[in-house]
């Protein structure tokens, strides 16, 4: 089985933001998410099997999204998962709809999902067990796909790869 997650990956632009502020983060007992593992989650799966991967892979297909872009203003702190994030102000009624969409295949398919309502962020990083700031201007996060991404734990910690992604239509 495999560990999935539906996501967006960051352009070139917001990736240079994010780098930005995790440098601007002054702590030493944070870890910080890898570069190549920043992404936004729209809906974790957990543990699926083959079977089930495939039928997500068919239903995602007939999702067609817009050239998404969410803006990100404000850093939060989540104490119980301890972890640091970027979140947004702005309302995206689109990055909702595409969640709740990828949501309804899932529970179409038998999985169950977390119930709690969804709040997108990036992870920026882990194990922090207070508060942080750290100046920086909002930014926007352009997506023109989704992705179904897979988790693999390796001796050197958590990859995120894709497996399959959707563009947005034209």
């Amino acid at each position: 089985m495999k560990r999935l997650f539906f996501g967006l990956k960051p352009n070139a632009p917001a990736l240079r933001h994010c780098m930005g502020i995790l440098k601007a983060i002054k702590s030493d007992t944070i870890r910080p998410i890898p570069v190549a593992n920043l992404h936004l989650t729209l809906v974790f799966l957990g543990a699926i099997e083959p079977a089930t991967e495939r039928a997500l892979m068919e239903s995602a297909s007939t999702i067609h999204i817009p050239n998404l872009s969410i803006v990100f203003d404000q850093l939060s702190h989540w104490a119980k998962p301890q972890i640091l994030s970027l979140t947004s102000n702005q309302p995206n009624p689109e990055l909702h709809t595409l969640a709740t969409r990828l949501k309804l295949i899932a529970n179409g398919v038998d999985i169950t999902l977390d119930k709690r309502p969804y709040v997108p962020h990036i992870t920026l990083a882990k194990k922090v067990k207070h508060r942080i700031t750290a100046a920086f201007e909002p930014f926007t996060w352009q997506s023109d796909e989704f992705c179904l991404f897979e988790s693999i734990t390796t001796a050197n910690g958590v990859v995120y790869r894709v497996l399959k992604s959707w563009p947005a239509s034209s």
